[in-house]
């Protein structure tokens, strides 16, 4: 019991300072209805416990003895929702805590193959497209208008910045000047930002993702999620991408959004397990489409926008591959031009 005590003061008061504190690390996953745990301690551990409790009333606290185990993966139904944290004790017999963390299993929405789709990130809104799938821009589209597209029965993904500044966002002050990298080819206004930081970027993004949550958003379309391919200003590796990338796929998940992995070919099907769709630029344009056939082969929509190429140089290989693709223009206004009214019917 007074273990349990000791968890439940630094459960509800959060007590970051005590010296014991933080040795022993926490990291979830949830994916679908499978919560995945993994902790390390630096020390020899006699004994790792783990407690848990519901999420958001705090109490009863459980606990439950793991041994030497560090992994731990299990399935719970839908709308569970957990607080968890890792104790363990030292050969020495002293009790160490880790992170406290917290999920909830929701349903995360899984658009399929073929569904139709907008995506339209600036001008008035029209909500008279008839789509399936609405992308808009998370900040600009008040929680009215998504509202009121998911009264009609559509799904709504909200566009946000992951991987670069944008200077006139409303949070734009919240970016500490040393995590800001070159601009973005073309678009001056924005700037790379370095991912590796997470210590900074973290609070941004997770406020980011909790308005997504606060507006109503379905899920999220993070966008240039593949700096380390560009001039960055930061020397950025596949594996710096990759441990970002999967971060923002782990705090969707957990708030119940569901996100898709925006272009980056090159790691489309080593990420698809942990996205939910695709989205991509002019993937016939740059012969980059089929890279992201896993997706389809998973029963996960690919989103596909070309600016230049007519529907009659995308259509038909779009439609036998089973790929949601549409003619845009480039500043994403309202227009749009499916392969079906273009003509095209499906094989």
């Amino acid at each position: 019991m007074k273990i349990l005590a000791t968890f439940g003061a630094i459960f509800f008061l959060l007590l970051a300072t005590a010296s014991w504190a933080g040795e022993v690390s926490l990291e979830l996953e949830v994916s679908g209805q499978k919560v995945t745990a993994r902790w390390e301690a630096p020390f020899e551990v006699r004994e790792f416990i783990l407690f848990y409790a519901p999420w958001p009333k705090r109490s009863p606290i459980e606990s439950v003895p793991l041994g030497s185990l560090k992994e731990l993966s299990v399935t719970l139904p839908y709308g569970s929702a957990y607080y968890v944290a890792i104790g363990a004790f030292d050969d020495l017999g002293r009790f160490y805590l880790s992170n406290i963390e917290y999920f909830r299993v929701l349903e995360i929405y899984q658009p399929p193959p073929g569904v139709s789709w907008q995506w339209q990130l600036t001008g008035e809104l029209d909500l008279n497209v008839p789509a399936e799938l609405f992308d808009v821009d998370l900040f600009e589209t008040p929680p009215e208008v998504i509202s009121a597209l998911k009264a009609r029965g559509r799904k709504v993904i909200c566009y946000l910045n992951a991987g670069a500044y944008e200077a006139w966002r409303p949070d734009a002050a919240s970016f500490p000047e040393e995590i800001l990298g070159r601009p973005l080819e073309g678009w001056p206004q924005e700037r790379w930002l370095d991912i590796r930081r997470l210590d900074l970027l973290a609070p941004i993004m997770e406020a980011r993702l909790d308005l997504a949550v606060e507006k109503g958003c379905d899920g999220i379309e993070p966008d240039n999620i593949d700096g380390y391919l560009n001039a960055t200003g930061f020397p950025l590796t596949r594996e710096d991408q990759i441990r970002y990338n999967l971060w923002l796929a782990r705090e969707a998940h957990q708030r119940g959004l569901s996100i898709g992995l925006k272009n980056n070919p090159e790691l489309a099907c080593e990420l698809e397990p942990y996205f939910d769709w695709a989205l991509l630029e002019e993937c016939f344009t740059y012969g980059e489409c089929e890279n992201f056939l896993c997706f389809i082969s998973s029963g996960k929509a690919v989103l596909v926008a070309e600016y230049e190429l007519a529907p009659e140089e995308f259509c038909p290989q779009a439609l036998r591959l089973g790929l949601s693709a549409i003619k845009k223009h480039l500043d994403l206004d309202a227009y749009r031009l499916t392969c079906e009214e273009a003509g095209f019917e499906h094989p």
